[in-house]
């Protein structure tokens, strides 16, 4: 891809995250750059910008980005500009093309040289295309690689370059897609989230242009039990559909894959509808994955015994499971699966996610054929952790630091951890188990050792790390 392009979007992602000015010296540390090619990139930056969008560089100050908070988000200022990009542009290109061009042609309809464009092939078959075990042949140039794989780098592709508005597809009709899926929502009395709807209209788009150059999909019927799916008749008469709207004729290979994006896509039933979460949970009893979630949620419940395990838990622990199953019989589609939240939760929720790691080992014991990745892990951990349910506790906070810097950290812990806890910072002489008792304390958080003998003390940094709000979270579900 574009390097240009590239260091324009971390530069302007970083610009965004703190509405400040960030010196020359961050800069180039964050993108390993000079100062002079900091400055040329800024007036580079500055052409494509929108009017209510700036980024101003001073003398001693260093770079702000100077943009009003309801205008053009940044986000689709890089939308914007990917899609200007010659990576953009060639990728779109031999997407759209319908029929095989020459070296010599393409290059020209790019408006390079022969060479230039060989030089840039090879590039992206050495890099941006690796990833996705797809290349780019240089006789005839063609995106060649397995099917699957093909699909989720243009759906990637498309779903950045038009992340909130645009149609790239010209030979597939918007509105008539668009409507179907609607139409489907409303017999199943469900709603998609507004993005999930968006991406699931790009890939039935990409599927018809596909299949339009006689590229199919391969699934293997008894991998999962996709005719008794929730989604397998509506999406059965989308299909006959689209092959009369379209002209083009859909192998059941690609109704179970158009049926996997139904049912992995987000979706929720309407306020209103009948359905419950009891109702939806009934769905799956008597079904393969009813024996799953029991087994997985009597591990959950070891391992957290906190977790609030009503209805609607239960319900996406079914949900997770399903999805999990759709996934491993479509085993390309298990191998591209990522999520951009992975890094995160990593990070932020990493106790939890060494949890489920050990959680989903156990589970896997009792049924090794079903496999999983980081992005299955990420969701479970998203879930147990929205799941859990603190008890109600009062904590002493002891710091060696004077009042005000005590009430910042008593108001920096509340604000991380929630109304669960009660914090006392009452100033005391000195600190005994029968203080502790008289004040009905149930731990005490400190950042000095505490001679205590009937209460937990939890240690921490003058200003709490992550490590220590996770600690302090952990004595809650105690």
């Amino acid at each position: 891809m574009d390097k240009e392009f590239k260091l324009a979007s971390r530069l302007l992602t970083l610009l965004d995250a703190e509405q400040r000015w960030f010196t020359l010296a961050e800069v180039e540390k964050s993108l390993h750059v000079s100062d002079k090619t900091i400055r040329k990139l800024v007036e580079e930056i500055n052409r494509q910008l929108p009017a209510a969008m700036t980024i101003e560089v001073s003398r001693g100050k260093g770079i702000f980005l100077q943009r009003d908070g309801r205008s053009t988000t940044v986000s689709e200022v890089v939308s914007s500009m990917l899609r200007q990009t010659i990576f953009y542009r060639l990728m779109h290109l031999l997407f759209t093309n319908g029929h095989q061009f020459t070296m010599e042609e393409l290059a020209e309809a790019m408006f390079m040289s022969t060479s230039s464009l060989k030089k840039l092939i090879m590039q992206l078959n050495n890099h941006d295309l690796k990833p996705y075990k797809l290349r780019i042949t240089y006789s005839t140039p063609a995106v060649k690689g397995n099917e699957l794989n093909i699909r989720y780098f243009y759906w990637k592709l498309y779903g950045d370059a038009y992340e909130f508005t645009g149609w790239p597809f010209t030979n597939s009709d918007f509105d008539f897609i668009n409507q179907s899926i609607t139409n489907i929502e409303n017999e199943k009395n469900i709603v998609y989230f507004i993005n999930s709807k968006r991406k699931l209209s790009f890939l039935i788009a990409i599927v018809l242009e596909r299949v339009r150059k006689g590229n199919y999909v391969k699934i293997a019927e008894g991998d999962y039990l996709w005719e008794s799916g929730i989604f397998y008749l509506p999406v059965k008469d989308f299909a006959l559909a689209l092959e009369e709207r379209f002209s083009i004729e859909l192998p059941k290979s690609e109704l179970f894959f158009m049926q996997s994006l139904f049912s992995l896509s987000q979706y929720h039933y309407y306020e209103g509808s009948d359905m419950t979460p009891e109702k939806e949970i009934e769905l799956y009893k008597n079904k393969e994955v009813d024996q799953m979630a029991q087994q997985l949620l009597t591990i959950l419940a070891k391992a957290y015994p906190n977790l609030d395990r009503q209805e609607r838990f239960i319900l996406e622990v079914y949900e997770f499971l399903d999805k999990l199953l759709i996934d491993n019989a479509i085993p390309e589609w298990l191998t591209i699966a990522k999520s951009n939240l992975t890094n995160y939760v990593q990070i932020e929720c990493q106790q939890i996610y060494q949890d489920m790691q050990n959680c989903m080992q156990k589970w896997q014991k009792t049924y090794p054929s079903v496999l999983y990745n980081d992005f299955h892990l990420t969701k479970l951990t998203l879930l147990v952790r929205s799941g859990l349910r603190y008890k109600s506790k009062r904590a002493f906070l002891v710091i060696g630091e004077e009042f005000s810097i005590r009430h910042y950290i008593a108001n920096l812990i509340k604000n991380e951890i929630g109304d669960q806890l009660i914090i006392n910072t009452s100033i005391m002489k000195g600190l005994t188990d029968e203080m502790v008792e008289q004040h009905h304390i149930d731990f005490v958080i400190s950042n000095f050792p505490v001679a205590l003998t009937t209460v937990p003390v939890v240690i921490i940094s003058t200003i709490p790390s992550k490590r220590d709000l996770d600690n302090i979270r952990q004595e809650l579900l105690q």
